[in-house]
């Protein structure tokens, strides 16, 4: 099987590249990350950086405290509202991560060549001869002569004056005796330590993470956990422990991969962990310059075949000071979406950065154009034969070929969306998996446990033919590291306003490439196919189809209020024609659009 596979599809003639976008209101299929801090946590900077394209927004706890970072998400909430869009939440764990203790208020200053120790001792004051550091002792770590050791400010760019690159000269007891190989000014709201090579025995989860997550996560219902230096799959483990005795079942791992026994362990990794995000900073300090391209598209090809978001962090440092990218980093992100990247998770450019706003809108742009230079069905192609689908013996699951079948008739059609019915987001997961060309917007349905209806399943009716019968088999894998219990989206009243419950699912689809979700009320009063006629309205009013266009629309019936699916799914083939629904007339008063209730909720909203 071949696995040299290139995902370019170079422009017709060198001359379309000085045209100019035609719809710029065309949002990327890649995700965009923003870790929010100084520079990024006002109502209105959140307001232009969510119309500007982010979609996940990222609570690092390596700083800062849970008021501080509630603040923040209060605000962001506002600004959804405000803005009427749809933003995933992300804690980031502290994890292992080594930090240096005891700052004095004054900027640390070093000079190349200089001796410099770092120690265990907690109790020494941080100066420019010796810095003490969080990790409990030096033994067993690996740490010798010749090991090289980073020092740098909290979410560093690498070109600052602000890092030092250390090589060990001597390890005494639980103190290493360094030479600085650069000369700096260390300062920033918190100094990391990273050592290559080391093997780091902390736990997991730090305490200050286990508070994090019982009391800031679980109060506010937190969409995914970023796992820091993530080493193997038992460490996704223990944080899925910790997410379900709060009460976070709901709640998605992301781990990180940013040391060597992640990498060695990113097999196992990748199959245990809902999503996966490459940290290439500090990744690229453990492994030589000339090897991070291959650790990169070995490990982007990795969650591509496993179907696994997967992210990347450190695209564009330099506009953290600057308005613009280099020309090397523009490039870079390019060449991260045409690597099968599912998207882009900025650092330092949002959290400190001068330019936040400036910076989701370029990293945006850039991302639009590589996905138009993207071999969609190359790409298609390259998982068929990973699947063996051109051979005697396929191997090819139900789930798959739901998926598959939904993009391959996209693309023979020419579809302007494909819309994906789910209840868990695991089959939006799949459809994306395939990346198609056009964008999937994912209707987030209900299997609430309620009385029982004539009419136990959705309907498909209306003009198309049924391409393909296949099934899902149940929408969560079957590996026992990944289920999670089912919680499904509902609509509830007390009588005097209307809550929607379960948003998580549809919020979790933001990490998704090309994935837009809106929620839809099964009222099974609705005559057959309402809910879909509804997803097309709302399509059609935002500009993402027109009249003619044609859609591919992905969906496995529930028997009841089963949260497995049968074993009969359909993907069928529509036109859109100019129907008007009537009582139609959409007004958005959650960022998180209903359909099928959505004059009664209007109503209650008014």
């Amino acid at each position: 099987m071949a696995t040299n596979h290139v995902f370019f599809e170079p422009p017709k003639s060198l001359l379309s590249i000085l045209e100019e976008d035609k719809d710029l209101s065309v949002p990327a299929l890649t995700k965009l990350g923003c870790t929010l801090g100084p520079q990024s946590r006002t109502v209105e900077v959140l307001e232009d950086l969510l119309r500007a394209g982010m979609t996940v927004a990222r609570f690092d706890f390596s700083w800062g405290s849970m008021e501080y970072h509630q603040e923040t998400l209060d605000n962001l909430r506002i600004a959804m509202r405000n803005t009427k869009r749809l933003c995933c939440t992300m804690l980031d764990t502290m994890g292992p991560e080594i930090i240096v203790l005891n700052r004095p208020e004054a900027p640390i200053s070093l000079t190349a060549g200089q001796t410099l120790t770092l120690t265990c001792n907690k109790s020494v004051a941080a100066s420019e001869t010796v810095l003490p550091i969080s990790y409990p002792s030096l033994a067993g770590t690996g740490l010798a002569p010749g090991s090289q050791v980073f020092v740098g400010q909290y979410l560093f760019t690498g070109s600052e004056t602000s890092s030092v690159y250390l090589t060990v000269q001597e390890v005494k007891g639980d103190e290493a005796v360094c030479t600085c190989n650069n000369t700096c000014i260390l300062e920033g709201l918190a100094l990391t330590v990273h050592i290559a090579h080391m093997r780091n025995e902390a736990p997991i989860l730090a305490d200050s993470d286990m508070s994090a997550i019982r009391q800031w996560g679980a109060a506010n219902k937190i969409d995914y956990v970023c796992l820091s230096f993530t080493r193997n799959a038992a460490d996704i483990g223990v944080v899925r422990a910790v997410l379900d005795s709060c009460g976070l079942e709901q709640t998605r791992v992301m781990a990180k991969i940013e040391n060597l026994e992640g990498l060695v362990h990113a097999g196992d990794i990748v199959e245990a962990a809902d999503s996966v995000l490459l940290s290439r900073g500090n990744l690229g300090i453990c492994l030589d310059a000339e090897k991070m391209f291959l650790a990169q598209k070995k490990l982007l090809r990795a969650c591509n075949l496993a179907g696994k978001p997967v992210m990347v962090t450190r695209v564009v440092d330099t506009m953290t000071d600057a308005p613009r990218p280099t020309r090397a980093e523009a490039t870079d992100v390019a060449n991260l979406v045409l690597d099968g990247a599912d998207g882009i998770l900025l650092g330092s450019e949002t959290f400190r950065g001068k330019y936040a706003v400036s910076t989701v809108k370029t990293v945006c742009a850039i991302c639009k154009q590589a996905e138009l230079c993207f071999d969609n069905q190359s790409y298609y192609r390259s998982l068929m034969e990973y699947f063996g689908c051109y051979t005697l013996h396929p191997n090819l699951g139900k789930r798959e070929a739901l998926a598959s079948s939904a993009v391959r008739a996209a693309a023979k059609i020419n579809a302007a969306l494909i819309i994906v019915f789910t209840v868990t987001g695991q089959t939006a997961r799949l459809v994306a998996k395939y990346k198609p060309a056009c964008p999937i917007l994912t209707v987030v349905t209900s299997a609430h446990e309620a009385k029982a209806h004539n009419n136990d399943r959705y309907s498909l009716s209306g003009s198309g033919v049924n391409l393909v019968a296949a099934g899902e088999g149940g929408e969560e894998a079957s590996n026992p590291v990944k289920r999670r219990k089912v919680v499904c989206p509902d609509i509830k009243s007390d009588g005097l306003k209307w809550t929607l419950l379960g948003e998580v699912q549809a919020r979790q689809c933001m990490l998704y490439r090309g994935v837009l979700p809106i929620m839809a009320d099964p009222d099974f009063s609705l005559p057959g196919g309402a809910i879909l006629d509804y997803a097309i309205a709302y399509a059609k009013q935002v500009g993402m189809v027109r009249s003619g266009d044609k859609v591919v629309v992905s969906q496995c019936p529930r028997t009841g209020y089963s949260d497995v699916m049968e074993e009969a799914g359909v993907v069928k083939l529509i036109t859109v024609d100019d129907h008007v629904i009537p009582g139609s007339a959409m007004t958005f008063n959650h960022p998180l659009f209903v359909i099928g209730s959505m004059e009664t909720l209007n109503k209650q909203n008014d």
